[in-house]
């Protein structure tokens, strides 16, 4: 069993409402939280945004891959903006060589590559490629600098108050932290805003140049669970991460 942050997002569909904060306290839980081994969790409602129940919302925790959630909806937000393409062609910079991420997920990107935003997305999205996102951070804002800082900012605008991003990839990094409750806004505002490129997390497998990845979201495989995303995180630092997304039938 994971023993760490989970989080889950039970996905109502036909839904359109905002994120609103107001109300969540344990008082307004709807069930009792059970006994889950995780050191944070939640369960929200997609169609109203009320957490169902959950322990431990706002506790500060490292988000490993967790962070490649926020880095693909800004790369999202940024194609429905207009401003890049999936079309694009990006160059990989030595910044983004798979091999500067020895031991990690990678898309296994070589510099000097001519790589679509699309591929690059589902490089991230489904094979959780760290080399990916530095690929899509200079592409969308010249630099990782720069594109980190929009990460804040959207998380800003969210009101994800536990969250803050110092790079795009989610690997060990002191002062990165998110918390289940931000995940939740988060993901539901993914659903919301880019629900073309949030589709691409029920992708089971992408195959970039002769390597095919799976998901390693191993929920996708169980149809029973009606999962349609979304991603599965580890570093040393957070320990084992999921965020998950369930349609009701």
């Amino acid at each position: 069993m994971l023993k760490t942050l989970k989080l889950y997002v039970y996905r109502l569909i036909f839904a359109s409402f905002l994120i609103t904060q107001s109300f969540y306290s344990h008082s307004a839980y709807l069930l009792d939280p059970p006994d889950i081994e995780a050191k944070a969790w939640v369960l929200m409602s997609y169609n109203t945004g009320q957490i169902i129940t959950g322990d431990n919302l706002h506790k500060p925790l490292a988000p490993a891959s967790l962070t490649k959630i926020m880095t693909t909806f800004v790369v999202g937000e940024e194609i429905k903006a207009g401003n890049i393409q999936l079309s694009d062609m990006v160059t990989i910079s030595e910044n983004a060589w798979g091999k500067k991420f020895p031991g990690s997920s990678k898309m296994f990107l070589n510099v000097g590559d001519s790589v679509s935003v699309e591929d690059l997305l589902r490089g991230v999205i489904v094979s959780s490629g760290n080399d990916a996102t530095v690929a899509l951070a200079e592409h969308v804002a010249g630099h990782q600098s720069a594109f980190i800082k929009m990460m804040n900012q959207y998380a800003e605008r969210y009101g994800m108050k536990d969250s803050y991003f110092t790079n795009p990839h989610g690997l060990d990094s002191d002062n990165q932290t998110t918390s289940a409750f931000d995940m939740a806004i988060l993901t539901r505002a993914f659903i919301q805003e880019v629900p073309d490129i949030y589709g691409m997390h029920k992708e089971k497998s992408f195959t970039f140049g002769d390597i095919k990845q799976g998901n390693r979201n191993a929920l996708l495989w169980d149809e029973t669970l009606h999962m349609d995303g979304v991603k599965t995180g580890y570093t040393k630092q957070a320990g084992y991460s999921l965020v998950s997304s369930a349609k009701k039938w």
